[in-house]
């Protein structure tokens, strides 16, 4: 039973990853889907702004093995559990995400700031996730989406938010991604479009910030 088990995940590791080489490296869904997923957990009266996909950084430290949270969709089942590891070696394969858990030079103010809440509700135990950063007219919002092999999406739920009032700042981190400051001096660098209406809806503030050298 167990090297059948092993047999399948493997088929569907292949699979997935092959899809992620043929879509140029991403298992994300398309804007339409986005949209729809993000209008059946938004409060009501609440309207979205723009959304965007960020992958974690590089530099983000390593969430501790007794930090890490459930992704709030019923348990780790071994399909579940499955279909995790799919899609995490497809985004291995196609280079999404190859982290160093020896740096945090990405994040400041610890695992309990906001920034921190935010960087481990990016990973959590069961990674059979799609996230997704959306921006309604009220909050900051990380979309869960539960992702399985290939393209079945769903449910979603919000996994982390903040009001757009303690988002203070951004700066654009290079070509390949942007920096989020909160309100706690807390701040987080992401992966992904530098020039994103996420960014751009925030006051671009310059270097340092809490917790760096002056420059």
């Amino acid at each position: 039973m167990v090297n059948d088990f092993r047999s399948f995940a493997g088929k569907a590791a292949k699979a997935v990853a092959e899809e992620a080489r043929q879509r140029g490296g991403s298992l994300a869904l398309n804007d339409e889907d986005i949209t729809a997923f993000l209008a059946t957990v938004v409060e009501p009266g609440e309207q979205g702004v723009a959304f965007d996909r960020f992958t974690p950084h590089l530099d983000w430290p390593k969430v501790p093995r007794g930090r890490k949270v459930e992704d709030g969709f019923g348990g780790r089942s071994t399909t579940r559990k499955l279909a995790g590891a799919a899609i995490g070696v497809a985004a291995v394969a196609s280079g999404e995400w190859i982290g160093d858990p020896r740096q945090s030079t990405a994040l400041h103010g610890g695992f309990d700031s906001m920034a921190g809440q935010l960087r481990i509700q990016f990973e959590p135990v069961t990674n059979g996730c799609e996230h997704i950063l959306a921006l309604t007219n009220n909050r900051l919002i990380l979309l869960r989406i539960r992702s399985g092999v290939g393209r079945k999406f769903g449910p979603a739920l919000i996994a982390w938010w903040a009001h757009r009032s303690h988002v203070i700042a951004s700066r654009r981190n290079g070509t390949i991604g942007f920096s989020l400051a909160f309100a706690d001096s807390s701040w987080i660098t992401l992966r992904g479009n530098a020039d994103s209406t996420l960014r751009t809806a925030f006051p671009d503030t310059p270097s340092p910030w809490p917790g760096e050298p002056p420059r």
